[in-house]
């Protein structure tokens, strides 16, 4: 009966304080959306991306230089890229490479983008990126 007893009492523990650090580490979000130019252009596709550390990153496609998604409350780093179909693979000849045209300061952990998000939202973001030079 003690056995019992102290396996319930250890299970109780274990699962209250897994349920409390999971709702105290969840960062809530809210609706972000907004606009995103490339050489002074609509981007017509791509994705931007928001994190804030501890959490995965939200990524958003962007479509014809918009976007709309959700990101964490409060600043936001921004990352903007384009993966596009490149050359040939030398490894494998039956897919392609994927080349980022977005200037890699864009989309990298140092990006210098960022974006603050309160409560009620950020649906008025604009962010304008330059070209990977080759």
């Amino acid at each position: 009966m003690k056995r019992v007893a102290s396996f319930l009492a250890i299970a109780a523990l274990t699962y209250g304080g897994t349920a409390c650090n999971q709702s105290s580490s969840a960062t809530p979000t809210a609706k972000v959306g907004g606009t995103v130019e490339l050489d002074g252009k609509p981007m017509e596709g791509g994705e931007i991306r928001f994190s804030v550390p501890g959490q995965p990153v939200k990524s958003i496609e962007i479509k014809g230089g918009a976007f709309s998604g959700e990101a964490y409350l409060g600043k936001n780093l921004v990352q903007i890229v384009w993966d596009k179909e490149g050359p040939t693979n030398p490894m494998d000849q039956n897919s392609k490479i994927k080349i980022n045209t977005v200037a890699p300061q864009f989309g990298g952990a140092d990006s210098p983008l960022s974006a603050e998000v309160g409560k009620g939202g950020s649906t008025d973001l604009k962010f304008s990126v330059t070209s990977a030079r080759r």
